[in-house]
C-alpha cells in the first residue's frame, strides 16, 4: 500500500472521537469488565509540597489478574516508606483494604485515606494518611486533547499493516483522562504529624492493559511556578514506537503541544536517568524550548515482574520557570533491565 494512503488512512482512524461525551460522574466511577481478557481499571494520585515531602499511590482493578496496589511516602527526614501490591480485599467503589479513594464531588474533589503498615528495607512502621484531593484545572481527556494525533498517524502508517498490528493497536485505545489540582491534609507516622499543603496530580484510565507489550516511556507532568500546568508523554511499545502527548495549560485553557523529541533524539544512555533535558514545541513555527528536569526521591514498582515503572519527585524548568511534580520512567525488564540501579 502507497505511504501516502497508508498515512490518509491512519489519519483518519486516529482523528474519531467518541460518539458522545460521557458525564463526569460516569467517567469518574470503577469500570468492571470480569469477561474481557486483560481488562484494567487504573486510577493514581500524587501530592507534593516545597519541602520535600510528597506521596503517590495508585489502585487497579484488573479481570484476569490480581489487583495492583501502591502507595509510597517520602518524608523529608524518613526517606521513602510504603508499599507495592499488598493482599487487600476489593471493597466497594476504589477501595483495597484500608487503602481508600472516595469521591466527593466527581470532577472536582477527592478524599483518600490509609491507615496500616508500610516497609522500608525491611523494615515495617505504621503510617496514617488523610489527604483531600481538589481539581484546580479541567479535566483532560486525551481522546480530545494532549495527544499528539499527527504523530500517532505518522507511526501507525509507518509500520507493517496485518492482523496482528490492528488487533494490538485496538487493545491500546481506553479512556485515559488527567487532571492538575490541589492536596491538602496530614500524615501521621512515629508519632509525628506532617501537615500537607501543595499541588497535585491524578489519572484514570480503562480498558486492556498488557504490560508485556510495553518497552519504556516517560510521563513527566506537575505544575509551574507561573501557575501552568504540563506533561510530556513518550512511550515505546514493542509495535509501535514513539508514540507521544503532551500539553501546557492554564485552568482556562489547555494547549496540546505541537512536538515532542522522541527516544532517538535523546539517546539515553542510561535507561532511567535522574536528570533530563527534553525539548518541546508549543506552536508550530517556534523554537524548541527544554523541559529540564532534576528527580530527588524515588518510589520504584515492578508490573507483572516483567515492567520496572521508576516515579520521582522531581524539580522541573520549563523554558527557565520552575515547577514541581512527579517524573515517571518505565523500562522492559528483559530489554533493558541490565545494570539497573534506581
Amino acid at each position: 500500500m502507497k505511504k501516502a494512503l497508508k498515512e490518509f488512512l491512519a489519519k483518519r482512524m486516529v482523528g474519531r472521537k467518541r460518539s458522545r461525551q460521557p458525564p463526569v460522574d460516569e467517567l469518574e466511577r470503577l469500570h468492571l469488565q470480569p469477561g474481557t481478557p486483560g481488562f484494567n481499571d487504573s486510577i493514581y494520585f500524587a501530592g507534593w509540597q516545597q519541602d520535600g515531602l510528597a506521596f503517590v499511590t495508585r489502585q487497579a482493578f484488573r479481570s484476569d489478574k490480581p489487583n495492583e496496589n501502591w502507595l509510597k511516602v517520602h518524608l523529608p527526614e524518613e526517606g521513602v516508606w510504603g508499599f507495592e501490591n499488598l493482599p487487600l480485599p476489593a471493597g466497594k467503589g476504589f477501595v483495597q483494604g484500608p487503602l481508600r479513594y472516595h469521591t466527593i464531588t466527581p470532577g472536582k474533589a477527592w478524599e483518600l485515606t490509609y491507615e496500616g503498615p508500610v516497609f522500608r528495607e525491611g523494615k515495617e512502621e505504621r503510617l496514617r494518611l488523610e489527604v483531600r484531593w481538589e481539581g484546580i484545572f479541567p479535566i483532560i481527556d486525551f481522546d480530545r486533547e494532549g495527544a499528539l494525533l499527527d504523530v500517532t498517524a505518522r507511526r501507525i502508517a509507518a509500520e507493517p499493516w496485518n492482523r496482528e498490528f490492528f488487533r494490538k493497536l485496538r487493545e491500546l485505545h481506553k479512556v485515559h483522562y488527567e487532571q492538575t489540582g490541589r492536596v491538602t491534609g496530614r500524615v501521621e507516622f512515629r508519632g509525628k504529624e506532617y501537615r500537607l499543603e501543595g499541588e497535585g496530580v491524578r489519572d484514570h484510565s480503562f480498558g486492556r492493559r498488557n504490560w508485556q507489550d510495553w518497552e519504556r516511556h516517560i510521563w513527566f507532568l506537575g505544575v509551574l511556578d507561573d501557575g501552568r500546568c504540563f506533561n510530556v508523554s513518550i512511550i515505546d511499545y514493542a509495535f509501535i514506537k514513539d508514540l507521544q502527548a503532551g500539553y501546557l495549560g492554564t485552568p482556562r485553557r489547555i494547549e496540546t503541544l505541537e512536538k515532542i523529541a522522541t527516544f532517538g533524539d535523546l539517546s539515553l544512555e542510561n535507561p532511567l536517568p535522574t536528570q533530563l533535558d527534553i525539548p518541546v514545541t508549543l506552536h508550530r513555527g517556534e523554537k524548541a524550548q527544554l523541559l529540564s528536569t532534576h528527580m530527588t526521591a524515588f518510589f520504584p514498582f515492578v508490573m507483572d515482574g516483567t515492567y520496572h515503572i521508576r516515579q520521582a519527585l522531581a524539580h522541573f524548568s520549563f523554558d527557565g520557570v520552575h515547577g514541581m511534580g512527579i517524573a515517571e520512567m518505565g523500562i522492559n525488564l528483559e530489554k533493558y533491565g541490565d545494570g539497573l540501579t534506581h
